[in-house]
């Protein structure tokens, strides 16, 4: 069964919450990038490395986050899906929750998911590589300008590819939570969520 919630994340106030991304590693002694996006002042105001799984549902709850895109796939058991042949149908290069490294990748996944919506936390799936594919920029600092984050001194971080794609996942969870920038891959079987095309 596949992870297709879709119910607008927002506070009990009515103002946006925060919202975050997550490169997640599959295994803890790894880095796993986190970056939260304030969506009201559009700043990005954490970005660095987490690693076990206490420290990451800790650091998400600690930063009132509404909402977190997780750059892996959200299934509880680890198959090739009809959502992933759709994306490879497009041009996009997922890889299949089958593969040795991706399966202990998705179990990991699957076990935050399901503590994080029992924290009240929503959580949905992306591929930061075909997020900015898909946007039609040509890098992560290009694609925050374009949608008008500010990186603050935090941009100098972005050297790190884990930091760089847990930043286009936090972008894809702002995206989703205004509305107006989301796109998805979907099929009975899963929803992945990209960025609608943001430059020709």
């Amino acid at each position: 069964m596949g992870a297709t919630n879709s119910t607008t994340a927002s506070q009990s106030d009515g103002k946006l919450g925060r919202v975050s991304g997550l490169d997640l590693s599959a295994e803890s002694y790894n880095c796993s990038g986190y970056a939260v996006i304030d969506p009201q002042a559009v700043r990005l105001t954490r970005l660095e490395c987490l690693y076990s799984d206490e420290q990451i549902v800790s650091a998400i709850l600690a930063d009132s986050v509404v909402l977190v895109s997780i750059d892996a796939p959200l299934v509880e058991v680890p198959r090739f899906r009809e959502v992933d042949r759709v994306a490879i149908g497009k041009g996009f290069r997922v890889m299949s929750p089958t593969f040795k490294h991706m399966r202990k990748l998705t179990e990991r996944a699957w076990k935050l998911y399901k503590e994080l919506l029992i924290a009240g936390v929503q959580v949905i799936e992306t591929h930061p590589r075909s997020a900015l594919k898909s946007s039609g920029v040509s890098d992560v600092v290009s694609l925050a300008s374009t949608i008008g984050v500010d990186l603050g001194q935090l941009g100098s971080r972005l050297v790190r590819k884990d930091l760089a794609d847990a930043l286009v996942a936090a972008i894809v969870a702002l995206c989703y939570l205004k509305g107006d920038c989301i796109d998805f891959i979907e099929a009975s079987d899963g929803i992945i969520y990209i960025l609608k095309k943001l430059r020709a």
